[in-house]
C-alpha cells in the first residue's frame, strides 16, 4: 500500500519539490517520517534516556539565505550525557567556489570538496541520523538556517526537533549574558578541542561541552524539557 501525501500538506509544497516527491518513493518516506515529527514524547523523557545528536556544519561562508552552502556536516550520538561512539562526516559537494578566506578558516578549498557527494544525495543519511533525537549544538542556530534551508528547498520542510544550545548553557550556568565562542566556553569548562574548525572536531567538543555542563544544571533522572527550559536566550523558540 502506498502512502500518500496529505491534501493540505502537498497545498504548501512548491511544484518543483511535489514532483520531486511524486517520483522518488524514498524521498517522499522520508517527508511523511520526518515532516511530521511530534515534539512532546521526546521532551517528556528523562535526560538519560533521551538520544541527542550533536552536530556542527562548516560552510562555504556565513549567509545561508545569500548564496553560501554547507561543505562538511558531523553528528556525535549521545544517550543521555555519555557518547556511544556511533558518529557521522561527510564532505559536502556546495556546487559553488569555496572563498579562499573561509579556506583559511576551516582548510578545506575547491579541491577537497568536487568529488564529495551532493547535499541532496546524503540529506536521507543525514535525516536518518538525526531522526526523532534532541539536536545539540554551539551557535546552532547558524546549523539549522543551512539544513533548513535545503530541507526546504529539497523536501518542502524544516526540522522540527528540540534543540539546545551549548553557549546558551553555558549563559545559563554561568548567570551571565555574553556572546562565548566556542574555545572560549571550552576553555571555561576544562575541555581540550581537537582539530579545531573542522566539522568532527568541534562536534566532538560541542559533546564534551554539552555532557559537563547538563550535568551541572540538571538532574539526569529530569524531563528533558527542563534542561532545555534553562537555555538562557533573547529569541526562545525555534531557530
Amino acid at each position: 500500500m502506498t502512502t500518500s501525501i496529505p491534501f493540505i500538506k502537498r497545498l504548501f509544497l512548491s511544484r518543483k519539490v511535489r514532483d520531486r516527491l511524486q517520483h522518488d518513493a524514498a524521498l517522499k518516506e522520508i517527508y511523511l517520517k520526518y515532516s511530521r515529527l511530534n515534539q512532546k514524547p521526546i521532551l517528556k523523557k528523562p535526560i538519560a534516556e533521551t538520544r541527542f545528536v550533536v552536530l556542527d556544519t562548516e560552510t562555504t561562508g556565513l549567509h545561508a539565505y545569500a548564496g553560501d552552502e554547507i561543505i562538511s556536516i558531523a553528528m556525535v550520538e549521545y544517550q543521555g550525557l555519555e557518547a556511544t561512539g556511533n558518529e557521522y562526516e561527510t564532505l559536502i559537494n556546495p556546487l559553488r567556489p569555496v572563498p579562499q578566506e573561509s579556506t583559511e578558516i576551516h582548510g578545506l578549498a575547491d579541491a577537497d570538496v568536487r568529488n564529495a557527494p551532493l547535499l541532496i544525495e546524503v540529506l536521507p543519511d543525514i535525516l536518518q541520523f538525526i531522526d526523532k533525537s534532541v539536536l545539540v549544538g554551539h551557535h546552532i542556530q547558524f546549523d539549522f538556517r543551512f539544513l533548513n534551508k535545503n530541507l526546504k528547498r529539497f523536501l518542502g520542510f524544516q526540522l522540527n526537533n528540540p534543540w539546545l544550545d551549548t553557549m546558551l548553557l553555558f549563559l545559563a550556568h554561568q548567570g551571565r549574558l555574553g556572546h562565548y565562542q566556542l574555545e572560549q566556553v571550552a576553555q571555561a569548562c576544562r575541555i581540550k578541542i581537537h582539530n579545531r574548525h573542522t566539522a568532527m572536531g568541534d562536534t566532538r567538543a560541542t559533546g564534551e561541552i554539552f555532557s559537563y555542563l547538563s550535568r551541572q544544571l540538571c538532574d539526569q533522572k529530569k524531563p528533558v524539557s527542563l534542561l532545555i527550559n534553562q537555555q538562557v536566550t533573547d529569541s526562545p523558540g525555534q531557530p
